[in-house]
């Protein structure tokens, strides 16, 4: 089945700002909740489903600008569809649903955020994921440009929590077990109540005590003081992918830190930071070259030899070539991040040289002038088009 639109999925129009996109999502979450759709609940839940993906993708600024370029291709999310383990805005959901369902978090009796999720995107979610989940982690990469043209196999060393050894990862030292959180009863959530005059609000949040795990170690690891994790320093192979952006953040899942008293790890994003290039300019998979010809070879026309990403070509020059002309060659620009084996163009500007007239080219320019005999003479036509 077809996808639609995500803008039009959300009801806004192509060039809507963050916060237009955040509020129609906020909208629509409003009116597709369960509670206010028990008679066709399954409905609902699709279609909240949908208008997250939207969401997820329009909310965010490096799947938006592929998206507009390349529609439901260039923001592919695998053979299994768009899944909750793809959502990276979770902040803003628990903003948007803070201030729909009341703080809406957690514990307790019903209707949490995190209940939603588990519901809408199979189960997997739970509330706001394993509550003992490690941290994601970033690592900003610089690339040359040829680098990002040709893709290549990288290695770096980042610091990130490892399981404790001396407890195996369980927080306890020997003898020691888990016991329920006292503070959250093992919700992991508490809530906290603010009075101002007349108006009540409350506001759940993560439990101080557990770090929002449920549970705490009656006699904690002195080695990891009781967390069950411990920092070091990790090797992380993984490829980059011929054509990367500027700014792309590539997804490692599972490489991130790894999770309190045995929990599942964070994943690692891998930010791409490609610099400028001496000869060539990027446009995104078009590249653009600079290059000087001799007034006779913009005249007369030649086959000259210039540099591209994949290495020197022969471009086709041809006669009576003006200055500030642009000549392209296909498929000779950047690989297309999206759509493997395409390539973008290079797209060569030209700006013809005109030299000092020395004692043996004045005298070839004399000549000329004498030859064409027109006016204005032909050395006054070539400096006009090309001075």
């Amino acid at each position: 089945m077809a996808k639609r639109d995500y803008y039009k999925v959300l009801g806004i129009k192509r060039d809507a700002s963050k916060a237009e996109i955040k509020k129609a999502y906020r909208t629509l979450a409003r009116k597709y909740h369960p509670d206010a759709n028990r008679e066709n609940q399954s409905e609902a839940e699709e279609k909240f489903k949908v208008i997250s993906e939207a969401y997820e993708v329009l909310a965010d600024d490096e799947k938006r600008p592929r998206y507009d370029r390349h529609g439901h291709e260039g923001v592919n999310f695998g053979g299994g569809g768009f899944s909750w383990d793809d959502f990276t805005h979770q902040g803003d959901i628990s903003d948007i649903f803070g201030q729909l369902f009341g703080g809406g978090g957690g514990g307790g009796g019903g209707g949490g955020m995190g209940d939603i999720f588990s519901q809408f995107f199979g189960g997997g979610a739970r509330q706001r994921g394993p509550r003992n989940r490690g941290a994601d982690l970033r690592y900003d990469l610089t690339l040359s440009l040829e680098q990002a043209y040709s893709g290549l196999e990288q290695q770096v060393t980042i610091p990130r929590d490892e399981a404790c050894g001396d407890c195996s990862g369980s927080g306890a030292a020997e003898g020691g077990s888990a016991v329920t959180c006292s503070q959250c009863g093992g919700r992991g959530m508490v809530q906290h109540v603010q009075r101002r005059g007349f108006m009540q609000t409350v506001q759940t949040g993560e439990c101080p005590q557990c770090g929002g795990d449920g549970k705490t170690v009656d006699k904690p690891c002195p080695g990891c003081r009781g967390r069950g994790v411990r920092e070091a320093r990790k090797k992380i192979k993984f490829t980059i992918p011929p054509g990367i952006d500027d700014g792309h953040r590539l997804r490692l899942r599972g490489q991130g830190a790894a999770g309190p008293r045995n929990g599942p790890r964070g994943d690692l994003y891998i930010v791409t930071s490609v610099r400028q290039h001496r000869t060539f300019q990027r446009q995104e998979t078009e590249i653009v070259l600079e290059l000087e010809i001799t007034p006779a070879q913009a005249v007369l026309g030649e086959k000259i030899e210039v540099p591209t990403l994949a290495g020197k070509v022969k471009l086709k020059v041809p006669a009576g070539t003006q200055s500030g002309a642009v000549l392209r060659l296909r498929g000779k620009g950047m690989p297309d991040l999206n759509r493997a084996g395409r390539y973008g163009d290079q797209h060569v500007r030209v700006n013809v040289r005109i030299p000092k007239a020395g004692r043996k080219s004045r005298a070839a320019w004399e000549q000329l002038r004498e030859l064409d005999g027109e006016s204005p003479s032909l050395f006054e036509r070539v400096r006009d088009r090309f001075g």
